[in-house]
């Protein structure tokens, strides 16, 4: 019998994509097929997984990031702060901001162009602070794709796994992912 899944997991991944997915990777289905099975060796052969990420994965991530690639996941049915919230949180803070820029335009107090601008500078703050916390604020297993989760909670600490392409569960590609905790 299987032991019941965790509740939060942190994972790392790589991805490997393709041409034809979302992420449009300069490369061929069969060359992302044979890249990610290359990966996985290695990485279950012991090699750095931070810099297997570096290297390989398609999937952005901060330069100065000591771990690329890192999500923290809550299990369905499991309650606590997301990044669902985050981002609720920060679409908030850009509306109070554009509707303060609205009476200061309307009130005479600023010209458009500057609000848009100031506007603008106040987006790209909040872009940055939520890039900055994708990795540290867990994601719910529902608002990632099916086989990213699906693999996840199934390793072991420490285990690597790969969720294969698939066009509904993993559809930007090949993930290799490795469960740091």
């Amino acid at each position: 019998m299987s032991s019941p899944e965790p509740d939060k997991i942190v994972i790392q991944h790589c991805l490997v994509s393709f041409k034809e997915t979302p992420v449009e990777a300069d490369r061929s289905k069969d060359d992302a097929q044979a890249l990610a099975a290359q990966i996985l060796e290695r990485a279950r052969g012991g090699e750095d997984f931070n810099t297997l990420v570096r290297e390989f994965s398609d999937d952005p991530s901060p330069e100065d990031h000591p771990q690329p690639g890192t999500y923290h996941m809550l299990n369905n049915g499991v309650e606590g702060m997301d990044f669902g919230q985050v981002i609720s949180d920060l679409n908030g803070r850009a509306a109070a901001k554009e509707e303060e820029l609205k009476k200061a335009i309307d009130g005479g107090a600023m010209a458009m162009e500057a609000a848009q601008s100031e506007m603008e500078q106040f987006i790209e703050g909040l872009q940055a602070e939520a890039e900055k916390m994708q990795s540290s604020t867990p994601h719910p297993r529902a608002a990632m794709v099916p086989g990213f989760g699906d693999v996840g909670f199934a390793l072991a600490e420490g285990e690597v796994g790969l969720a294969d392409f698939d066009e509904e569960k993993s559809p930007f590609g090949w993930h290799v992912i490795k469960r740091l905790a």
